[in-house]
């Protein structure tokens, strides 16, 4: 199993620094945008983005499974950490309002169900940021305080 993830690790890094060679050697003509719809250079880039967010998406959940069941032990702890995201998340959701604020740019329409994600995500974001911080600051108290 091992070797075939090598494998499979320098199989996606030698495409992508082909990709990355033609994208700045300018062999695939990028100038025109007209040129790059026509000759399918976007399509091919974005591809290859999408090929790699499905491979890391794929290995994001698979591999703690894997470790789930090869390790039980370990289990209780992803279900704990599993449970307090949904709790972080659940009072972000709880704390959105999805008004238009009269601050914000009104570029993109959008509905209140949109507004509404858009700030639980950006809730859930300010308050792992702040336990995040106060994590750190916690740790290196008890560092000082331990010696």
């Amino acid at each position: 199993m091992h070797k075939i993830l090598t494998i499979a690790k320098w199989a996606l890094m030698l495409i992508s620094v082909v990709l990355f060679a033609l994208f700045f050697t300018n062999v695939v003509p990028l100038s025109d945008m007209q040129s790059q719809i026509e000759n399918g250079t976007t399509n091919m880039f974005l591809g290859w983005a999408l090929v790699l967010l499905i491979v890391c998406a794929v290995a994001a959940v698979a591999f703690p499974i894997v470790n789930m069941i090869a390790n039980p032990k370990s289990a209780i702890k992803t279900i704990i950490a599993l449970v307090v995201v949904a709790v972080i998340f659940g009072i972000s959701y709880a704390m959105s309002s999805g008004a238009l604020d009269s601050m914000a740019p009104t570029l993109v329409e959008s509905d209140e169900a949109t507004r509404l994600w858009s700030g639980a995500g950006l809730n859930a974001l300010y308050i792992t940021l702040t336990l995040t911080i106060l994590a750190v600051i916690a740790s290196e108290v008890y560092a000082k305080i331990k010696k």
